[in-house]
């Protein structure tokens, strides 16, 4: 068999969303001015980015069998993701996100629709998991989360998680893994802590080789070695959407780690990929070219 450079682990998400002038308030109407409808979610969003840049890629998920769930088997193929482990749910619908963004900010508004049920350790692959150079979950589910963790690390492969929240068995998923890349919200949920140094220190102390709390156009701090340091962000002058900029902040690091990269220099393919995620409307609006990050990180070092 193969070996798979990136497998995904993680909830599958069609994203419904419209770009307004502002967020309506109670009562209030508004324009929609654009409009994306599309796969979502952190997994998906950085699979399509890491095989757009010649990575083979494998996503392990659950959708409906309905239109959405076509549609996002879809997009996600045309990305030339492998989705021979997408089960599909018989009678259930596809999770789908709703989401309002707002033009100039790309601050966003997301209500989630989740009724399926979810991904157990019974929809994993049978091989796929022994031969795969990493392991990219979300947490969600976290058994089906954890025995795919502990398969990925037995066989000799490494594991990252992108964890926006607390999930279930935190403790244990964070032990397990390898990498660990974190948004400030979860900073503040899981330590009730901003202190960014201390608390990229403690993750890392678990047992990852590496952990970084990102915190958007600020920056992030990443603890690796006996270093803990702050790395600027690459903040564009015209921001449409967030939506999947962390998504793709984990698929630039993942890309650097493949290429075998010190970490400084995987923060910062990183830190520019998820600049250029927000330039267009939409998870998947933007996913740059490797030529594209280059030209960015380029100007910014002159």
């Amino acid at each position: 068999m193969n070996t798979i450079d990136v497998i995904g682990v993680g909830r599958a998400v069609m994203d419904y969303a419209v770009l307004v002038t502002k967020h309506p308030v109670v009562d209030q109407k508004t324009e929609a001015l654009d409009r994306f409808y599309g796969s979502g979610s952190p997994i998906p969003n950085a699979l399509c980015q890491l095989a757009g840049w010649g990575w083979s890629t494998s996503l392990v998920a659950v959708v409906g069998d309905d239109r959405d769930g076509e549609e996002f088997l879809s997009c996600i193929t045309s990305c030339c993701v492998n989705v021979d482990h997408v089960t599909r749910r018989e009678g259930q619908p596809t999770p789908r996100a709703f989401l309002w963004v707002e033009k100039g900010s790309g601050r966003r508004t997301v209500v989630l629709d989740r009724a399926l049920a979810p991904l157990s350790p019974r929809d994993l692959p049978s091989k796929e998991l022994d031969h795969c150079r990493f392991l990219l979950a979300d947490g969600y589910e976290a058994d089906a989360n954890l025995e795919a963790m502990e398969r990925v690390r037995k066989a000799g492969g490494e594991v990252m998680i992108d964890a926006g929240s607390i999930r279930d068995k935190m403790d244990e998923q964070l032990a397990i893994c390898d990498w660990i890349i974190v948004p400030l919200a979860f900073a503040k949920a899981y330590y009730g802590n901003t202190d960014l140094f201390e608390v990229a220190r403690d993750l890392k102390s678990r047992g990852a080789k590496a952990a970084v709390v990102t915190n958007g156009a600020a920056g992030c701090v990443a603890a690796w070695g006996d270093n803990t340091e702050w790395f600027r962000s690459y903040p564009m002058e015209t921001v449409v959407d967030t939506t999947g900029a962390g998504d793709l902040y984990h698929a630039g690091f993942l890309h650097g780690l493949l290429k075998g990269w010190a970490i400084p220099s995987c923060i910062r393919w990183a830190s520019a990929t998820g600049a250029l995620a927000t330039t267009a409307f939409g998870g998947r609006g933007k996913m740059p070219s490797c030529d594209e990050v280059e030209e960015l990180l380029n100007r910014e070092e002159e």
